[in-house]
């Protein structure tokens, strides 16, 4: 994806610059905090990565029908995941980062319009909230999630519908 691209671009930028530029006396590349973002932008990178393999995978493998939470989530994670890297060089580089003579804040201008152009992130959001709701919560969710005694013992919401704070059976039915 694009973006991955452009997170590659500023991660670059990122090292370019710790390696070249002096800050109370040592290299920034041998400040622990710059290390930490180039490392954190490399993970952010990577995981942006395996998630485009995997949205891929499931396209070519079940078809894009199977693949439409996948792909939503791309849509989503690349862009703010480039933002974000963008970011972090625009700090790294100061004053330099948004003045003329980097590409930085044009990185950052072009990848905003692009969390809308390719849909909006609520629209993303949407889909891959359906996918999970419409899984529901299994014995597992129930097990994590625990149910309150006390609150039917002592009937602190019989002012909800129905009375009780909890729907009978394993899932409510809801429309999706």
């Amino acid at each position: 994806m694009r973006s991955i691209g452009q997170a590659e671009l500023a991660l670059a930028a990122i090292v370019d610059r710790a390696h070249r530029r002096k800050a109370f006396g040592k290299l920034l590349a041998e400040k622990d905090t710059i290390r930490t973002a180039i490392a954190e932008a490399r993970i952010e990178i990577t995981k942006v990565r395996q998630l485009c393999y995997l949205a891929a995978v499931m396209a070519d493998e079940y078809g894009f029908k199977a693949a439409k939470g996948y792909i939503a989530m791309i849509k989503v994670a690349a862009p703010r995941a480039a933002i974000a890297i963008i970011d972090e060089a625009i700090q790294i580089h100061g004053a330099h980062g948004v003045s003329q003579d980097s590409e930085l804040s044009s990185l950052y201008a072009h990848m905003r319009t692009m969390r809308v152009a390719d849909g909006p992130d609520m629209v993303h959001l949407v889909t891959i909230a359906k996918e999970e709701l419409a899984k529901g919560g299994g014995a597992i969710g129930r097990a994590v999630s625990g149910t309150n005694a006390n609150v039917e013992k002592y009937g602190k919401f019989s002012h909800v519908e129905g009375g009780a704070l909890y729907v009978n059976g394993t899932q409510k039915a809801s429309k999706l």
